[in-house]
């Protein structure tokens, strides 16, 4: 698989992507590698590639990339090149800092946020926060926004802001809050 990003990223930015891709497989024993690649435009013929990874799920995965069960890594190239500019987002756009907040100051759950915009490299997306429950990507392109929505079952998009949610895994988000999380999020936007 690939996995395209918009700045040239940290060895451990690399290594917190390849994790988060590796939670989606937890399920799949196998062994996967993925290709890092960087580009302004999220256009893979105009992406050059600046790491590779992998990583091993269950004895399948360990016997066909040579790690441990479990284990991954990340090698990031040498000299990789990371051209183009980030998208700028207009000064008066809500940002899914304020979107957190929101959500935060409605009291509903919000735990272990973290910012993971590192991984906006295959969603388009400026900037990224995860918790427990629920991911907010912000976008300054409203095509980009719209595109990416179209991958998710569970979400709620409201402009540039787009809330996901998890059906399955360890952490699944309980569905009585999905319409209080997407409440929230259109009341921020205005509507």
């Amino acid at each position: 698989m690939t996995a395209i990003v918009a700045k040239l990223p940290t060895q451990s930015e690399l290594e917190n992507i390849l994790a988060e891709i590796r939670s989606d497989y937890l399920q799949k024993d196998g062994g996967y590698h993925v290709a890092f690649d960087c580009s302004s435009e999220m256009e893979p013929t105009a992406a050059s590639r600046i790491a590779n990874g992998k990583f091993a799920v269950g004895r399948i995965g360990a016997a066909r990339t040579g790690l441990s069960v479990g284990g991954s890594e990340v090698e990031m190239l040498t000299n990789p090149n990371c051209a183009g500019p980030v998208p700028d987002v207009p000064a008066d756009a809500v940002s899914a800092d304020d979107v957190l907040l929101a959500i935060r100051n409605a009291g509903l759950p919000v735990i272990d946020p973290r910012v993971n915009t590192t991984f906006c490299l295959e969603s388009g997306c400026v900037k990224l926060i995860t918790t427990d429950e629920f991911s907010i990507y912000q976008f300054a392109d409203i095509e980009k926004a719209n595109k990416f929505s179209t991958i998710f079952p569970s979400h709620h998009q409201n402009g540039l802001i787009f809330l996901r949610y998890t059906q399955d895994g360890s952490d699944p988000t309980d569905p009585a809050l999905i319409p209080q999380y997407n409440a929230v999020l259109d009341q921020v936007m205005g509507g």
